[in-house]
């Protein structure tokens, strides 16, 4: 067999693995509960600051004033970062809905969410993207009014407010 038949064949079998391997991919992910739409435009959802008009359509970024207003109305405050990390101290009263398990842990949270009240979305601290990406998430399923704290768990203990452990 000629060199350049070897070469072709390789690069013939290697293209079916790929093709195979991306066709795998796809029907995992459409049948996994937690599957994403890759079609989603996520990055198209508009994003404004604690000062605009609530009216504004899009994700609203609050202070930490503002979280404690929620938390004392009684609003839904949702935690966004892993299991692990709810159960070593989380906001009192935040119930859980880690981004990266939004398919699995949905079912559990959607009942607590009204589309025309306000709830708030945190994570770790102002580096974590976790929350503004469960926003954008919620705001694909027809949410609008989404609040996120960008300070996170980090900005609350810096004020020295207390946080619950366990849960789940």
């Amino acid at each position: 067999m000629s060199s350049m038949k070897r070469i072709t064949g390789a690069i013939f079998q290697a293209a079916a693995v790929i093709v195979i391997s991306v066709a795998v991919s796809f029907i995992h992910n459409a049948l996994s509960s937690n599957g994403i739409d890759p079609f989603r435009k996520i990055d198209q959802v508009p994003v404004v600051d604690d000062s605009a008009d609530f009216g504004a359509d899009g994700i609203r970024i609050i202070t930490l004033e503002k979280l404690k207003e929620v938390i004392d109305s009684g609003g839904v405050v949702i935690d966004s970062r892993s299991a692990a990390e709810y159960r070593n101290g989380h906001i009192p009263g935040a119930v859980l809905l880690d981004y990266y398990e939004f398919g699995r842990q949905m079912d559990n949270v959607i009942p607590l969410l009204d589309f025309e009240e306000e709830f708030a979305i945190y994570c770790s601290g102002p580096l974590c993207e976790d929350s503004s990406m469960l926003a954008r998430e919620l705001y694909t399923l027809g949410y609008r009014k989404i609040l996120v704290f960008k300070g996170g768990v980090e900005r609350w203990e810096e004020e020295g407010l207390p946080l619950a452990a366990g849960g789940i």
